[in-house]
């Protein structure tokens, strides 16, 4: 028998902000609201300082359990540990509308959906980009923006906002929502370019 090592390859979503990664195609997802935010389904486990994970409900062997005692753990979102997210503890309800509607945010986010649609069709010139954002791309993800923010207020009680170790006021936002749906993580997608590794 001949044996092959295939390589698969994993795509990451990366802040544009701050060049950390927040998810990657590993985990289940969907796009929704037009392709303007990402759902990505997550889960509460048990994590020890060693990064290993024991799933919330799961009953541990006798031999994990004895080593278990030696060790701390937390309960977080498996995203959460695996891309080292911090919990952004300033933004509430308000702050959340502030974000979303804020010009100086509005500016970046222009520029990173021209830079978007550049990677995605490299003989597009700054030109030509510009004019399809400001053509109607832009009206059109504002909107989706807002539904998705109709969608999120009214659950905002069962709302967790993350961002990255680097804590960057102008560093994407990740909101978590646990609901009758189950637990997700929701990303505005044009805040991210994508990398293959």
């Amino acid at each position: 028998k001949q044996w092959y090592q295939r390589r698969v390859a994993i795509t990451a979503g990366i802040d544009r902000c701050t060049g950390e990664d927040h998810f990657s195609d590993a985990y289940a997802y969907e796009e929704l609201f037009g392709g303007a935010i990402v759902k990505a389904a997550c889960k509460w486990g048990h994590y020890s300082n060693n990064e290993d994970v024991v799933l919330a409900g799961s009953n541990p062997s006798a031999e994990d359990g004895e080593e278990a005692g030696t060790e701390t753990s937390e309960r977080k979102i498996d995203l959460v540990h695996q891309f080292k997210l911090v919990e952004c503890n300033y933004m509430n309800k308000k702050g959340f509308k502030e974000w979303l509607t804020d010009e100086d945010n509005m500016t970046r986010w222009k520029k990173f959906f021209v830079d978007g649609l550049q990677e995605k069709d490299y003989k597009l010139s700054d030109e030509d980009a510009l004019a399809k954002v400001e053509g109607g791309a832009m009206k059109e993800w504002k909107k989706e923006l807002t539904n998705f923010a109709k969608f999120i207020l009214p659950q905002w009680k069962n709302v967790m906002v993350y961002h990255d170790v680097k804590e960057d006021l102008e560093g994407a936002k990740i909101f978590y929502i646990g609901d009758g749906e189950g637990d997700n993580f929701y990303y505005i997608n044009n805040l991210y370019r994508t990398e293959k590794f």
